[in-house]
């Protein structure tokens, strides 16, 4: 009786395993000292007031959260991409991408190890540095509302999925690692500037890639929410069904060759 998952499988798994065991503490770490810092700035600025009054609004819990989820959702997402665009273009421009593809592994599994490792290298981290931001800011700001806190952070788990199947996806495109992170850059900042172009109030319940920053200034309709996240979710097993699709087709090709 053939074991579940397959020996291969297993061995893609511990691979993928021993890949992010050497970045999850770094990252943690990084992350958690940038949730520290985010609050600790929001404190200072009150010492600021003699230089920037009129300018400086009320500093609050909230303004802390929505600081730390906006920065999540351009800046640790940004890492979620390139990380991912690395997981195939790194192998091939390696040349380890042929050792995988002739090893009796379904591409399916080859593509969802390296997707949900890399996804939970980066929600772990970031799940780190919202533990350090919430009691930083009861500590030194006042205590945040922990309710909308944690919609934020489980829209943005959401939000995060579908970044790092973009990434999965590239990378699977990509010939190298160098084109596979000029490709990343080029498609976060596509998204960052259709954000931007959708941040008046009328637009924000549309602009699905910045909806988990959105909750922390705005109340919306709990059918808004659902939707926004159902999009979020369709768009991330959209490009990693076309991750699957396209390493499939290169591993054929690599089959015919043989």
């Amino acid at each position: 009786m053939r074991s579940f998952p397959s020996i291969p499988t297993r061995a893609l798994i511990l691979k993928e395993w021993k890949y992010i065991k050497g970045k999850i503490i770094p990252l943690s770490i990084g992350l958690a000292l940038f949730g520290f810092l985010t609050v600790g700035m929001l404190k200072v600025l009150p010492n600021l007031a003699e230089y920037l009054e009129g300018f400086m609004p009320e500093v609050t819990p909230e303004m802390s959260i929505q600081s730390f989820v906006n920065s999540a959702t351009s800046v640790i997402s940004i890492i979620a991409v390139i990380l991912c665009a690395d997981a195939v273009a790194g192998e091939r421009e390696h040349n380890t991408l042929v050792l995988i593809q002739t090893k009796p592994i379904n591409p399916i599994s080859v593509i969802l190890t390296k997707l949900i490792t890399r996804y939970l290298l980066v929600l772990v981290g970031t799940i780190v540095a919202a533990i350090v931001l919430y009691f930083s800011t009861w500590g030194l700001i006042g205590l945040p509302d922990i309710v909308s806190f944690i919609l934020s952070m489980l829209v943005y788990a959401i939000t995060l999925f579908t970044f790092t199947s973009i990434g999965m996806f590239i990378s699977t495109i990509a010939k190298s690692q160098i084109s596979a992170g000029a490709i990343a850059a080029g498609i976060v900042f596509l998204i960052t500037i259709v954000s931007s172009l959708l941040m008046f109030d009328e637009f924000q319940p549309y602009n699905i890639f910045m909806l988990a920053v959105n909750l922390t200034t705005m109340e919306f309709q709990a059918s808004t929410i659902v939707l926004g996240c159902l999009v979020l979710l369709l768009i991330g097993l959209a490009f990693s069904a076309l991750s699957i699709l396209r390493y499939y087709s290169e591993k054929e090709l690599t089959r015919k060759k043989v």
